[in-house]
This record gives structure tokens, sequence and C-alpha cells, in this order.
């Protein structure tokens, strides 16, 4: 499979995080060899299978010892630096701080088979959750690789002490475990600039979004090389969507505020192209090489028909997967629309989702994110969660 499509160091696009060492190094899955980078390769198959989503991206982080690792053949250490290299993976001394901290900062869930004992004292969410984490597993068979939800032990005190003496941190993290004031909001919501010019993860011209920065003490420092950080300021507001074709989520993307983004078959600039295996025929046909305009001003979005066959909005609903075979024979869904004019901007409700034509459809992501969350505000008010789940009527901006 592509792997490169499913990897992402945005906290915003990713929904789990990933031990990648702790993946390869299973000796369980797939042979015996002491690491073997199809494993994780498997996994995210699998993880494609468990959520029903082909466009699920995953956070993936790994220790160091990993890229040298003498198991690894020459190509799988290759890809392995080309990823880092790429800002597809992160590297750390020790991957499990950053795995953590990233579930607890941004809300990623967790795939690994770690017990994670030395950091139950510094995340007392850990003992007992049972919807956090997750674990791989030998497919059916022995073949490939599965992945199931996981209860984590509630150990008694004197092993939590064993763990920590062996496993002691020897840096401060972007939870204050002192004051135990959680997550450093103002850390997630700017950006920053690392010294080193080739930095992968925060060097100039960055792809997409940044992944969050460490705090050392009192500064902000990369997390690769450790230097002092330079703060570019606030990071634009952004908001996730992704393109559903016949119920099944097949690709998602970034509204950035501020700056439009063009949906269609073959849009002449930056833009989303739906091409390829995503879209039959018949669903190419009826979609404009521009088709849509998308706006995001950092609490609605605004939507904008440059079509000739026309976009709708309607009230989202679940809706059962359907092959294009049979897409084809069934007769139309019978589920409120309206079209939007022809070349006029209309506002996206909660709630609603933009259908380009028949099976083919733009949904905001229902997923909530901590750097959302205003001060004194619960996470099921923000703006974006509430724009994404609550159904309301239809409107054109500026009139009820």
């Amino acid at each position: 499979m592509e792997a490169e499509r499913h990897l992402t160091l945005d906290p915003w696009d990713a929904e789990y995080v990933v031990d990648l060492s702790n993946v390869v190094r299973d000796r369980r899955l797939c042979d015996d060899r002491e690491a073997n980078l199809q494993r994780f390769l498997e996994l995210l198959t699998a993880l494609v299978t468990h959520t029903g989503d082909r466009s699920v991206s995953v956070y993936a982080v790994t220790d160091r010892s990993l890229l040298r690792h003498s198991a690894l053949t020459a190509r799988e250490r290759s890809t392995l630096h080309r990823w880092f290299r790429r800002r597809l993976i992160e590297v750390r001394p020790r991957a499990d701080d950053r795995i953590l901290e990233l579930a607890d900062t941004a809300g990623l869930l967790v795939i690994s088979d770690d017990r994670y004992m030395g950091d139950y004292r510094a995340y007392p969410w850990i003992p007992g959750n049972r919807d956090r984490f997750f674990r791989q597993l030998p497919g059916p068979g022995g073949i490939g690789v599965g992945i199931v939800p996981r209860t984590m032990p509630t150990p008694a005190e004197w092993e939590i002490s064993r763990k920590e003496e062996q496993d002691r941190l020897v840096e401060a993290r972007m939870y204050d475990r002192r004051t135990g004031t959680g997550a450093r909001r103002e850390l997630l919501t700017r950006l920053w600039r690392c010294p080193t010019p080739d930095c992968p993860m925060f060097g100039p011209d960055p792809v997409g979004g940044q992944p969050p920065p460490v705090f050392d003490g009192a500064v902000v420092r990369c997390p690769t090389h450790r230097e002092r950080m330079a703060d570019l300021g606030p990071a634009p507001s952004r908001i996730q969507l992704k393109v559903r074709v016949d119920g099944v989520s097949q690709r998602r993307f970034m509204l950035v505020a501020g700056t439009p983004m063009v949906v269609g078959r073959a849009p002449t600039g930056p833009g989303v192209a739906l091409t390829g295996p995503m879209l039959d025929e018949a669903a190419l046909s009826r979609i404009s090489r521009e088709h849509v305009e998308l706006a995001w001003d950092g609490s609605r979005i605004s939507v904008r028909d440059l079509s000739r066959n026309g976009t709708w909005l309607r009230p989202d609903s679940p809706v059962s997967p359907v092959s294009p075979e049979d897409r084809a024979e069934a007769a139309p869904r019978e589920v409120p629309a309206r079209r939007i004019p022809p070349g006029r901007t209309w506002t996206l409700r909660r709630g609603q989702v933009v259908v380009l034509c028949d099976g083919v459809e733009l949904v905001a992501s229902g997923r909530r994110y901590v750097f959302d969350a205003e001060p004194g505000v619960p996470a099921q008010q923000s703006k974006v969660a509430a724009e994404a789940t609550e159904v309301t009527e239809f409107h054109r901006p500026g009139r009820r």
C-alpha cells in the first residue's frame, strides 16, 4: 500500500499515534526477524480495515536506534530515513515520552503493545483506561496484522515505583507534572522555527501543520536538534474536511483561515484533485475540473459553486457503503438537499455536507481538538466541534 499517504506529523490531521519501533520490533508479526518494516505497513492496512476509512492518518514516532537497526534491510533503513527527511515520522531518543505527550495534549489514540507503567503518575488517566489504547497482534492464521482495543493494567504501587526507577524521565515535557496544569495550549497554537536550516520538523517552508514542540524548563526547543526555537506568531486556524465516496472516507484535507481552496477533477492552481481510483467514470463525468471553492474564516465554512452540473447542501446522515456497480443501478437517495445558486457563496451550516454529485460528498471532520478549546469553555462546546456535529437549518449568509 502507499504508506506515505497515511503518515503525518500534523496533530490536526492524525487520529492515531503509533509506536513505530514497537510495531517493527514485534516478532509475533509477519516473521521472526528481529525487526521488519513490513509489520508497520501491514498495520496501516489493518487500520484502514478497522476504521473503514481509506484516508486514515497516523502520527508515527520511533526511537532513534531503529533507524540503524542491523536486522532491517538497507532498503528498509533507507525508507525510514526518507520518511524522516520528508517530515513523515518523528524520531526521538526515546519514543514513549512523545507518544503519551501526543495522546495527552492532542487527544490521539495510541497503538502500541507497551504497558507504559513508568508514566502512570504523570498520566493518571492511563491505569484501567479502556478507550484510548490499541495493540497490534497477528492476523487470522498468522497472516497480516490485526488491531484490537486494550484495557490498560492497574498495577500495584511497588510495580509503578520499580518501573520509574528503571525508566526515569530526564527532560521536562509539554505536560507540566509539577503543577498539574496539563497541556500547554499556548505552545500548540503558535508556529515555531528551528535554527538548524535543514530541520525536517521545524525548518523553512513546512508542508502542512507543525508537530508540537518540546517545553524544556522555560525554553521551547526542537524535539530533534534540542535547539531553542523562534516564535513566529499565532498559527492560522484550520479545519479538516473529508472526501466521502459512497459513505466511505477516501481522502482528507485542511482548510486554512484566509486561504480559499478549490476542489474538483483537476483544479488549475493549488487545490484538491478528485481523480484516480477514488471515483468511477460516472462520478468523474459529473464533477467539473473546478467544482467548488471552500473557505474557512475560523468559525464557519463558506461554499461557492463553480461547476456546470451543480453543487448541493444537505443534512448529514449515516450512509451504508454502496459499490460503484450497485450505485449505477440504485435509485437516487431521497434526502433533503438544496442546490447552491451557481457562482454564489453560501455558508455551510452545522451538520451539513457538500454534495458534488450522487455519492460524492465533502464533510467537516467531527474530531475535537485541544487547539480549539477556549479557556473556561468545555471541549464539546467548541465552535469547530459544534459546526461538525450539530444539525440545523440551511440558510443564506446574513439571513435566517
